[in-house]
């Protein structure tokens, strides 16, 4: 029986058999399993999953650090290009600190962009030969599939079917997104970047002569069904998107002008025929787009870009701060906005909003500067050769991955500027994988490794550590962050049915033990303390009598809170109420006068003032005036609209 090990010591397609290729093929499929359980778990958009997946980090770090020590060929060089980001990292850190009126926010953040640059750290040292590459490549591309069966059970099955979040409890698809294709990420907006992102792959991998064509058909039949996919998701601005990806895909794969010209035009006249078919013959699209062009659409990003704007001329230079952008959005007098917006759906500009200037520098000059030295080795390599036992030509390895890489990555910048990718860590991730290919494949390693092997194995105990501090230091915020949304989906449930009033008092008691859990977590995070003092605000309706107690209780961990953030008006809203519920009147007014300073435009501050005045009935007239003005700033606040009603009542 012949062997599988060659005399050269190597096996097929695994490579050389030593500790350091068998410890590279464990960090790739680590890798891949980290991008692959982010994509189908929402995105890693929740709290939760980061909190299940936090060891893999760990994890990677120890078999980087591992296969640096015990490798003997390629472990003697790193790549200084991850390096030029630790200086945007020093300044998140600054912002966080010094900068944010929302440093719990902040550090999630930051906490975020840490994962990204281990993954990135790794993507760029790691993966040494093509086998990995291509490993890589199939994992990553491998969640499309689960994706999009999701995204079409959603639009022909069950509208409001959701992908798991590695949650122990369970998620609704919100309402606004049933009928429409969100696959595993519950956003159709996040689900179209994700399928654009790996499109411009698998139109090249189709394009060029280089794969076996068999695989070229597969990869054809698998574009189509992502186009297809993305018209499901029923919304208007990926078409505009779909043009560059036509461009870029003929630029990189044909070489005459005329096919550059040609068959991007029949691509994109192809596009516009097909959405008009779609649009013509069945109804729910032509309603789809029709809301998606209307100004409470997809329209309502040109009000949130120039909000934006707005904050940023604010302060240009050092930024709002690290995860400020909804607070100060919200509370920003001259910004009129009908709902609570996380982000301005687009990076760059939450970028110079929350980071300034110098924050947007320090990110964006190290990716344009990779992205022109990959597009100079792009020109500089021959785009087909020809090789001696096959007819035809076919294009060079290292002229197809940078392909891959900067379409990939280029479209990735494009869903940037009009969507929100670093709010999804999955689609981060996708970036940094294509970003890295750029890397790799036209900038070589320069950072030397000294030969000794007491420092190499210095180096490897010292990424274990770093990973082991982080995890120490990132699990509990992220578990205070996870129970602090889901206590507050509860609590916010228990409201809606009545369950305070009425119901089973152990309900809101388990809601209490959650927050009271998560500020042990987290002492700093202001949510936490903000759900904690509205929890115990609910029990005065079970405990009427214990009005007093109750009411020091919540004013207790209000006041606390606005300590930590004394610029936050729900903070000091919270306090209001907490105070009119001890029987302080005038303290509570001061804390909701405070709340109307710092968020005029606020509907949720009017509706807490109107309520504080409508149990003054020589004051009915003026609560009657400011909740009719909370409306007017959201006509869907169903506990303002309630508020009126009664007061029009009496």
């Amino acid at each position: 029986m012949p062997s599988l090990v060659d005399k050269s010591g190597k096996i097929d397609y695994f490579g050389q058999l030593t500790s350091g290729n068998f410890v590279d093929w464990l960090i790739t499929f680590c890798l891949g399993s980290i991008i692959v359980l982010f994509t189908i778990s929402l995105g890693g958009a929740r709290a939760d999953t980061h909190v299940v997946l936090l060891p893999l980090f760990v994890l990677l770090l120890v078999l980087h650090g591992i296969w640096l020590a015990v490798d003997d060929q390629d472990g003697r060089r790193v790549s200084q290009v991850p390096l030029l980001f630790i200086p945007f990292l020093a300044w998140g850190f600054v912002s966080v600190h010094w900068f944010s009126p929302t440093p719990w926010l902040g550090r999630i953040e930051l906490i975020y962009a840490i994962e990204a640059f281990i993954i990135f750290w790794v993507l760029v040292n790691n993966l040494r030969t093509r086998a990995h590459l291509w490993v890589m490549i199939v994992m990553v591309l491998s969640p499309g599939a689960y994706a999009i069966l999701i995204g079409f059970y959603h639009f022909f099955q069950n509208p409001n079917k959701i992908a798991d979040s590695l949650a122990d409890h369970g998620i609704m698809l919100s309402s606004n997104y049933w009928g429409q294709a969100t696959g595993s990420f519950a956003d159709p907006n996040s689900f179209a970047t994700f399928l654009l992102v790996l499109l411009p792959s698998l139109l090249i991998a189709t394009a060029v002569p280089r794969l076996p064509m068999v695989f070229r058909v597969f990869c054809a039949y698998v574009s189509l069904m992502l186009i297809f996919t993305l018209a499901l998701t029923q919304l208007f601005w990926p078409i505009f998107v779909l043009i560059p990806v036509i461009l870029l895909v003929s630029f990189v794969c044909f070489q005459k002008l005329r096919h550059r010209i040609l068959l991007p035009l029949a691509g994109i006249g192809s596009l516009l025929v097909v959405v008009a078919l779609m649009t013509w013959l069945h109804p729910k699209f032509s309603s789809s787009f029709e809301r998606a062009l209307s100004p409470s659409g997809e329209g309502v990003r040109f009000e949130l870009w120039e909000g934006a704007l707005g904050l940023f001329s604010s302060s240009p230079v050092v930024g709002v701060g690290a995860g400020a952008f909804s607070l100060t959005f919200a509370q920003s007098p001259d910004i009129h906005f009908g709902f609570e917006a996380q982000t301005p759906h687009s990076d760059f500009l939450l970028l110079l909003t929350q980071y300034g200037v110098i924050g947007f520098l320090l990110c964006m000059l190290p990716v344009l500067w990779v992205v022109w030295m990959s597009l100079k080795r792009w020109r500089a390599e021959p785009s087909r050769v020809k090789l001696k036992d096959r007819k035809g030509a076919i294009m060079p390895p290292q002229r197809f991955f940078l392909s891959l890489g900067l379409s990939s990555f280029v479209v990735f910048l494009i869903c940037a500027s009009c969507s929100f990718v670093f709010a999804v860590p999955a689609l981060m991730f996708y970036g940094i994988f294509f970003f890295s290919i750029l890397v790799k494949s036209s900038l070589s390693r320069t950072l030397k490794i000294p030969r000794f092997n007491a420092i190499r194995w210095v180096y490897a105990f010292g990424g274990g550590i770093l990973g082991f501090v982080f995890f120490a230091n990132a699990w509990p915020r992220l578990e205070a962050h996870a129970i602090e949304l889901q206590m507050r989906q509860r609590m916010d449930h228990l409201i809606d049915q009545q369950v305070h009033i009425s119901g089973n008092e152990s309900l809101l008691k388990r809601v209490i033990y959650g927050f009271e859990d998560a500020r042990l977590m987290d002492p700093t995070n202001v949510d936490v303390l903000l759900g904690l003092s509205a929890a115990q605000c609910q029990r005065y309706f079970q405990n009427p009598a214990e009005h007093d107690r109750i009411g020091n209780v919540a004013v207790g961990m209000a006041k606390r809170a606005t300590e930590l953030s004394d610029g936050y008006a729900l903070a000091w809203a919270q306090l209001g109420v907490a105070y009119a519920l001890s029987g302080d009147l005038e303290l509570a007014e001061t804390a909701l006068r405070r709340a109307l300073e710092l968020a005029p435009n606020s509907s949720n501050i009017h509706y807490y003032w109107a309520s504080y005045l409508s149990h003054h009935p020589e004051r009915r007239l003026d609560a009657l005036r400011s909740v009719n003005h909370a409306l007017n700033l959201n006509p869907k606040n169903a506990a303002a609209r309630q508020l009126q009603q009664k007061l029009l009542i009496l």
